[in-house]
């Protein structure tokens, strides 16, 4: 809406290395794809205006690391995603991280199935399954993805606001 109000919202990416967090922020704010995988060390940022949200986007390194750093870098959040690569082996340890990280008052949660063009990548459906968590499917690496990105997290940041007018 033109000269409306315009609200922030802080949004996270986090999960475990090499699952594209970097290449869906880079999708968002930059509107490009990432060609050549670099791993983030400590925190990426990004920008976006989604309807009346300017969203600031959180990329958090996912390397053991740098997870102390999760909680802290978190908070404030309106909404956390939680990355996974859709692999068997990844959604093992992308289940501790949901058990660990996903109880947050005030910050909703969903799950982003990424790599759904490889093989063998469990559908989204079957990830939501396992986590126990809204899961959307993803292709980081598609810039086509990008509007229904752009849809997801306009739909997750409305979701918390929502929920907090409810509270």
């Amino acid at each position: 809406m033109v000269g409306g109000p315009t609200q922030h919202a802080k949004v996270s990416f986090i999960g475990l290395p090499a699952v594209g967090k970097t290449s869906i922020v880079t999708l968002l704010s930059d509107n490009k794809v990432v060609e050549n995988y670099q791993q983030t060390i400590g925190l990426n940022f990004g920008f976006l205006s989604v309807g009346d949200y300017e969203v600031s986007l959180f990329d958090i390194a996912g390397q053991d690391r740098f997870q102390f750093l999760w909680r802290g870098l978190t908070r404030g959040s309106k909404v956390i995603f939680i990355v996974t690569d859709s692999t068997r082996i990844n959604l093992l340890k992308t289940k501790e991280i949901v058990q660990k990280y996903a109880n947050v008052p005030g910050t909703t949660f969903k799950i982003i199935a990424n790599k759904q063009d490889l093989p063998g990548a469990l559908n989204p459906k079957e990830v939501e399954d396992f986590l126990g968590l809204k899961t959307y499917g993803m292709v980081a690496i598609d810039l086509k993805r990008k509007l229904a990105m752009s849809k997801i997290l306009r739909e997750a940041i409305e979701e918390n606001i929502l929920k907090e007018s409810n509270n």
